[in-house]
């Protein structure tokens, strides 16, 4: 009687077919997915129930074997830079993972096109097969290609499935900002939601009084400046601090922060404090295919008499006045001084302070405009003693072209030692003792690779002993774990000996990026700011204008000196050995 092929089997019994793999074993990935609102939508739906669905259907098919579990809990299928979803992909692209298992077709992704070209071009490019357990879907099966419309249809009802539920949200959020209903995370600086109803904003009597005079200092025309300072000096906390200190915010950062021009402006600008409450402010929606962007004023929601006013509207009005004038002010004079020549800040986002940390900003002191010629002066300062004084930092000022020539110096200097190390290793490998050196270097990554190559092969001819009946399912899965241990190892032996024999050689166990920006700016004539940011993370100012500069690439740097000293050392002793058994 004729045996009938586990092909044909699984196909009658209308399964995913397993028998695809039946002279592979696959490198294989679990993922699982949930975004936020399937959690409060579906009881009992938890990552750990689809991790388990996934254990499951692999434990009894030694030809899956798990290398890694990856899950993305409360993120969205509408996105593919999902955390371990891109951690998984980059595992695939490195080889690690050859299979890739899902719960269902969502679970990979809600976004039709995106999902599909990674069904019908990515995985195949990189030869992933890909199982989609309740769907019954598997890239391998023969009659998938019968399925070949379903799948795309699949993806595309999951796509629509997210768009209509963006819809509906949406339109959910916005008829509660239309009743003039609070949608917000947390309440504004001096308010807070209302026990009973978390759409209601009720007044802070801690900061009400607060609140008040701040907008009283600014319309009897105190700057903001000014009132940044005053609030600062007086120790009352700034909305972020005020937020930590109730415990509403747990972040590092909040714990010390300061009052600012900027989260001043947010609240002198903000209509709930007479009472009004503007939503719609930024606004995004999928089911329209529109990023969160900014919404011109006419287009936001705008509701008066929402809730208890902390603020007279008249104040309001004038502050909002003045604010007008002063901008019309600002533009009238904007563009004055465009026939002088403006200098570039190359230090852009380089150029931190040490103390405060914030980034330098470069101040273009005009008060030589009226000489002849007209004169402008470049100087680095700290925004925050700019701003807070004292209180926020200490005072730095720096000339524009002394920083920039102290570090041109330093990258010159950099490049130079940089290439008398390469020199200096360069005739070191032309010694007999390097040649001989890199022998045994490459006769031990032959015999590795030859280890390696052997244990593959073992491992790979296992199945069919298996499945021939000559080895029981305990003694495969025995020997197959013995020897796929065996070519790991192998393979981190033959990394580590490339690594080394590379380092020996050229000083840097990768591809050294610093050599070849060193190869690429070795004679530069002048500083430019493509120079600056490919050498230097950060410098940082002190407030005795010392400089500290951080280089992009130390450790490799650390490490060709390290290499050069090493070989140097090992050079000496050898003639010394050589010395003293000649006088013997």
């Amino acid at each position: 009687m004729a045996r009938k092929s586990r092909k044909q089997t699984a196909i009658q019994q209308n399964q995913i077919p397993d028998s695809a793999a039946d002279y592979k074993v696959y490198r294989t990935a679990l993922y699982a997915r949930l975004s936020a609102d399937e959690h409060c939508r579906t009881e009992g739906t938890t990552i750990e129930n689809q991790l388990y669905l996934l254990r499951d259907y692999v434990k009894d098919k030694p030809y899956l074997q798990v290398v890694e579990e990856y899950f993305d809990d409360g993120v969205t299928g509408t996105r593919f830079d999902r955390p371990d979803f891109t951690r998984m992909i980059e595992d695939m692209r490195a080889g690690k993972i050859d299979c890739i298992i899902v719960k269902d077709l969502s679970r990979l992704g809600r976004n039709y096109l995106e999902a599909g070209d990674y069904l019908e071009k990515i995985f195949p490019f990189f030869g992933v097969r890909f199982i989609a357990i309740t769907d019954g879907y598997d890239s391998i099966c023969p009659d998938v290609t019968d399925e070949g419309l379903i799948v795309p249809l699949k993806n595309l009802i999951n796509e629509i499935y997210a768009k209509d539920l963006s819809r509906k949200v949406s339109s959910a959020f916005y008829i509660k900002q239309k009743q003039g209903k609070f949608i917000g995370g947390s309440a504004p600086y001096g308010y807070m939601k209302s026990p009973a109803d978390h759409n209601l904003l009720i007044v802070d009597e801690e900061v009400r009084e607060i609140v008040w005079q701040i907008f009283h200092w600014r319309a009897d025309g105190d700057s903001l400046t000014t009132i940044v300072r005053r609030l600062n000096d007086y120790g009352i906390p700034c909305p972020t601090k005020y937020k930590y200190l109730k415990g509403q915010v747990k972040t590092a950062r909040s714990k010390t922060g300061l009052w600012t021009v900027s989260s001043l402006s947010r609240i002198l600008e903000n209509p709930v404090y007479i009472g009004d409450m503007e939503q719609g402010i930024n606004r995004a929606a999928l089911y329209k295919g529109m990023k969160s962007r900014k919404m011109p004023v006419e287009e936001r929601v705008y509701v008066k008499n929402t809730h208890e006013p902390i603020v007279e509207r008249e104040v309001f009005e004038r502050i909002n006045q003045k604010r007008e004038k002063d901008r019309e002010k600002f533009h009238n004079k904007y563009g004055m001084y465009d026939g002088i020549a403006k200098e570039p800040n190359l230090l852009k986002g380089i150029l931190v302070c040490g103390d405060c940390e914030k980034n330098m900003s470069l101040w273009r002191d005009r008060s030589g405009v009226k000489l002849n010629p007209p004169r402008v002066y470049y100087k680095y300062i700290c925004q925050t003693y700019q701003l807070l004084k004292e209180k926020g930092c200490s005072r730095k000022r720096l000339n524009k072209k002394d920083v920039e020539n102290a570090v041109e110096e330093a990258i010159r200097l950099h490049i130079k030692l940089f290439l008398d190390n390469k020199t200096v290793l360069e005739e070191l490998n032309k010694t007999q003792q390097a040649a001989q050196i890199n022998a045994g270097y490459q006769r031990e990554i032959k015999d590795a690779l030859k280890r390696k190559k052997r244990a593959e092969k073992m491992s790979g001819s296992l199945y069919n002993d298996y499945a021939d009946g000559l080895l029981s399912e305990r003694d495969y899965l025995y020997a197959k774990e013995k020897y796929l241990k065996q070519a790991a190892e192998e393979e981190q032996r033959l990394s580590e000996l490339q690594e080394m024999q590379r380092r020996y050689e050229t000083g840097c166990k990768g591809e050294s990026k610093l050599d070849s920006l060193v190869q690429q700016y070795r004679d530069f004539d002048s500083l430019t700011e493509d120079i600056i940011h490919s050498f230097i993370c950060k410098v940082l100012v002190y407030s005795d204008e010392r400089l500290e500069i951080v280089f992009c690439f130390e450790d490799e740097f650390r490490e060709l000196e390290e290499v050069v000293e090493e070989r140097r050392d090992e050079l000496c002793r050898q003639k010394t050995e050589l010395s003293m058994a000649a006088n013997m």
